[in-house]
């Protein structure tokens, strides 16, 4: 009985990718070869036998070399036991096949007919397992068209799909996981687990391998999935490993950007938050720009009716887009213009696409003031010069875009704190020369401390 070390073992093995193309090759040969002589009538009977009979022999070395590299670990169980036997299968059937075709085994032509079709079904089949346990179960699908995928049971790809805005972008469906995908799955899947370390989704990397959990939330240094793309690349442990093209400065980055933000696996860009470093990284690689966007930029509405826009303009108004690329408009109080009470009833035709809204000037009451019920797409309202007070104020409460707002010159006291307090995007409030006195303004800051409060500059005599 000859005895193999393991590290001899796992060398031979090493061959078997190399060997198991020669069977393939020589029995499918033998099958064409088969039929081409059957058609033309022609006798190829000796060179099918050498087909048949080199097809069988480099079927069990094939076998042999294969069962060494099993030894290596790390593969399905179940996929590995029917590409195994399966190989067994033609090995077996190429032998019996062969001294059919030599006469050694007495039989009827048709089951050796029967025994070369099955040597096609089992060496596509024994293939198709094999490739499983090589590149994983998705690898035949990866590129096929969604529809085919489907059919066929592929599952769903993972494609870097990356918005505009990086508060739709999740670091890990968006990024980590296609950059996974693409740079270790292929050695780390439920078919193929090396070292025991599946890659292919949350619970799987939760699940760690061989050495316990792969990352350690807050701490990428100390975590082993980045501790082996770091390393030197003649070193063992280096991943990903086979010679293959280690990842590039800027995975690295993205990777243990995510481990050092506490590996969450639902948290968008922003939420995760960027550094310098990151944002040239996130740009580099997917054309990501990180600036944070605001509602406008964002939000999408339908075109306002040319015919409002006319009639905004006959009444007084100017009324045009604010950007050539979205449908929000800035309807504005011509500055010589008078205008009727009646016509702020056309500005709630189009309150839609109103998001920059000036009536500064226009003479308005309270009660005028009604039009702005529901304009939730308000993100800057000037009213300056107006004699509205506190009251009319509450019909803009609960605005949920409005940034920006304009009260210089009107009614307004210290109590409109109340009405401030309801609008969650609020950023600026002009409030010079009003009721409110520099301390009040001061406790409007206080409490509305991410809210810039200006009272204008108040001169010392």
């Amino acid at each position: 009985m000859i005895f193999l070390d393991f590290q001899l073992a796992g060398f031979l093995g090493r061959f078997h990718p190399l060997v198991v193309h020669l069977p393939i090759g020589f029995l499918l040969l033998s099958g064409i070869a088969e039929i081409v002589a059957r058609r033309r009538g022609v006798n190829l009977n000796n060179a099918i036998s050498i087909m048949l009979l080199s097809g069988a022999i480099a079927a069990l070395l094939a076998v042999g070399l294969g069962w060494l590299l099993a030894g290596d670990g790390g593969y399905n169980e179940s996929t590995l036991f029917w590409h195994r036997w399966m190989g067994v299968g033609v090995a077996v059937v190429s032998i019996l096949a062969w001294l059919a075709k030599i006469g050694k085994l007495k039989t009827s032509s048709n089951v050796y007919k029967g025994a070369l079709l099955l040597l096609v079904l089992l060496i596509t089949i024994t293939g198709h397992f094999g490739g499983n346990l090589t590149h994983g179960s998705n690898y035949l699908l990866e590129y096929a068209p969604e529809p085919v995928s489907r059919l066929l049971g592929g599952t769903s790809k993972q494609v870097v799909i990356l918005a505009d805005d990086p508060d739709s972008v999740k670091v890990f469906d968006h990024i980590i996981a296609p950059l996974l995908q693409r740079r270790c799955v292929e050695c780390h899947n439920a078919t193929k687990m090396k070292g025991d370390l599946n890659l292919e989704d949350q619970e799987s990397i939760l699940a760690g391998g061989d050495n316990g959990e792969v990352i350690l939330a807050g701490n990428a240094r100390e975590s082993e999935i980045f501790k082996r793309i770091t390393l030197r690349p003649d070193n063992k442990k280096f991943m990903p490993s086979g010679g293959k093209t280690p990842l590039s400065y800027n995975e690295v980055k993205l990777i243990e950007w995510w481990l050092n933000s506490g590996t969450d696996f639902e948290n968008s860009v922003l939420e995760t938050g960027v550094d310098p470093e990151m944002k040239f990284a996130l740009a580099q690689l997917y054309g990501l720009d990180t600036d944070p966007k605001s509602y406008v930029e964002r939000a999408s509405v339908t075109p306002a009716a040319p015919e409002q826009l006319a009639l905004l303009t006959e009444a007084g108004f100017y009324a045009q887009p604010i950007a050539a690329n979205n449908n929000f408009i800035e309807v504005k109080k011509k500055r010589t213009a008078d205008i009727e009470k009646s016509s702020l009833k056309l500005i709630e035709n189009v309150k839609e696409q109103v998001t920059w809204l000036h009536v500064g000037g226009a003479e308005l009451t309270d009660a005028d003031l009604s039009f702005l019920e529901g304009m939730d797409n308000l993100t800057r309202l000037h009213l300056e010069n107006n004699p509205i007070t506190d009251q009319g104020l509450k019909v803009i409460e609960g605005l949920p875009h409005l940034e920006s707002l304009n009260l210089y010159g009107t009614e307004v006291t210290a109590n409109l704190l109340e009405s401030l307090k309801t609008l969650p995007a609020l950023k600026k409030v002009f409030l010079w020369q009003t009721n409110v006195t520099p301390e009040e303004a001061e406790e409007i800051r206080a409490a509305l401390p991410n809210a810039e409060v200006d009272v204008g500059i108040s001169l010392a005599l």
